[in-house]
């Protein structure tokens, strides 16, 4: 049986981290004299003294010092313990799989992630990237509990179980490296792209967004976009979400073509996927309304 509590670990690190046990007292809300009583009764039942208290303010002493990391991990697991009794109680869900093209901007998955773990700390987010084809997949075998991926050329067939909510249109342009010949050119046209590498993501490929747009004759499939912007400065060209680009460490080297046979951005849709059959709860409900939020100020 432990000798301690709870509430005297808890007064032991508030005195050991304000230095003070006035401070102490004010930060959990507990009186001066009840924190001196709590930390003495821990130092008694644990057989060692944990503050030199000579001084005007108490100094933690070499014993205290080595026990302060796992005191605060013991009642960061009992917040943790407290935190999913309280969220399974109240129906919420533990965890939530969400599937995503590797177009999904990353300002995106951080305000998604944030909004939730503020609001419901207890429940975890786990983020895959994978293809379309693969997060369909996922979703219909239940591995996934969200997938958001680009649009296809040919709408979900209602025999998959699957219901989607189109969340907005991603603008894509031409880009190439800024010291190459298309990034000094002022204008481009087909014939020049045609006579150029052009390298493809694959993720466009399964939406046959790179199908549609193969213009050259020379063409490099890549998985990964980051690898795409570095090759580019070997030459080459490549159709990219916009976002992709300026978020990269490659910004200020990559250049949008201006390109005669387009006036204004490409834009592809980006839906998110859930199941039909399938319960919606406070959280994946909550994953859902942010997620439309995140991709209207997108496009503000």
């Amino acid at each position: 049986m432990l000798r301690f509590s709870f509430e005297q670990l808890t007064a032991f690190v508030a005195v050991a981290e304000t230095g003070s046990f006035s401070k102490a007292a004010k930060s959990i809300h507990k009186d001066r004299s009840t924190l001196h009583q709590q930390v003495g009764n821990l130092e008694i039942d644990l057989g060692i003294t944990l503050f030199d208290r000579s001084g005007k303010f108490p100094k933690i002493t070499f014993e205290g010092g080595s026990l302060l990391t796992q005191a605060k991990h013991i009642l960061y697991q009992a917040q943790l313990l407290q935190n999913s009794g309280d969220s399974l109680a109240g129906g919420l869900e533990k965890s939530l799989t969400i599937y995503h093209d590797i177009s999904l901007p990353i300002s995106v998955i951080t305000e998604v992630q944030s909004s939730i773990q503020r609001r419901f700390p207890s429940t975890r987010l786990n983020w895959i990237h994978r293809g379309r084809e693969e997060s369909i997949k996922a979703l219909a075998q239940q591995r996934a509990d969200l997938a958001l991926v680009l649009s296809g050329v040919n709408a979900v067939l209602p025999e998959k179980g699957l219901a989607f909510t189109n969340l907005g249109y991603l603008p894509f342009s031409f880009f190439a490296h800024k010291d190459t010949l298309l990034g000094k050119s002022h204008c481009c046209n087909l014939a020049d792209l045609e006579q150029n590498l052009q390298y493809v993501a694959e993720n466009h490929m399964e939406v046959d967004l790179g199908k549609m747009l193969q213009i050259s004759s020379q063409q490099a499939v890549i998985s990964n976009m980051d690898i795409i912007l570095s090759l580019l400065k070997e030459g080459g060209w490549a159709l990219l979400p916009n976002h992709v680009v300026s978020s990269s460490l490659y910004a200020q080297q990559i250049k949008k073509l201006n390109v005669d046979f387009m006036n204004s951005d490409g834009r592809w849709a980006f839906i998110l996927l859930t199941r039909t059959q399938q319960n919606i709860g406070k959280v994946k409900s909550t994953v859902i309304k942010e997620f439309k939020k995140s991709f209207k100020s997108l496009g503000s």
